[in-house]
């Protein structure tokens, strides 16, 4: 049964889910959407910019897992590498300079980097040093908590969590970050394959419904499922 409606935070649809859908999908959208009522609205905005081309005959995913794994290979000879190995078994780099490296090989987006106990640390220290500011108590104090802070931050090389926990979490969501460019390179492009992608990634912006795993309730969002910006 297709969901009556999805919830996403208003800023998150707007920063985020909507960059996401321009650079995956090639296009850009108009400034005003206020006749996008419904996820099938959206696509169809989505479409008529950049319609499918109906050619194509390669699974996305599969595309990149086996871009990636002849990318592991190379560092890592007579390694078995499977959609199921933890990328902080086969890469001797840290997930953030991974991106890097994997963007400049492949060409293709990255999904972002789970940050690390550093920037956690950063961001608690922050308050700290505004309020000292603020309270004219110690402006020395401040500026060299401000200073940790930041160079904690810099120094942070993100953790191998989410999309960067397996070799097939990563490969998933690159497919998710680049719908025409693998179509361009082979995959599938049609109006099926699209809508997939097209609302994972709305099901990975939205708030969770009752206790379906984000994954599988992508499955339950129909063309009439209204878009309620919270």
């Amino acid at each position: 049964m297709a969901l009556d409606a999805i919830r996403i935070d208003d800023d998150e649809f707007c920063f985020s889910t909507l960059d996401l859908i321009e650079r995956s999908f090639g296009v850009t959208l108009p400034k005003d959407l206020r006749h996008i009522a419904t996820a099938g609205d959206l696509f169809d905005e989505i479409t008529r910019l950049r319609p499918p081309s109906g050619t194509g005959e390669r699974c996305d995913s599969a595309m990149v897992f086996y871009l990636l794994r002849r990318l592991f290979a190379t560092v890592n000879p007579g390694k078995r590498i499977t959609p199921t190995a933890q990328l902080k078994d086969i890469s001797e780099l840290p997930p953030k300079a991974l991106r890097t490296f994997l963007a400049g090989q492949t060409g293709l987006a990255m999904p972002r980097v789970a940050p690390g106990m550093k920037s956690l640390a950063a961001l608690l220290l922050t308050p700290v040093a505004v309020f000292l500011m603020l309270r004219w108590v110690d402006a020395f104090g401040a500026g060299a908590i401000a200073i940790a802070g930041l160079c904690l931050f810099l120094s942070d090389r993100g953790t191998f969590t989410g999309p960067w926990e397996t070799l097939r979490s990563l490969s998933l969501a690159i497919a998710q970050e680049n719908v025409a460019a693998l179509a361009e390179m082979g995959a599938r492009d049609r109006p099926e394959d699209w809508w997939r992608r097209f609302t994972q990634i709305l099901a990975d912006a939205a708030e969770p419904v009752g206790d379906e795993v984000r994954p599988l309730f992508s499955r339950r969002i129909g063309r009439d499922t209204r878009i309620e910006l919270t």
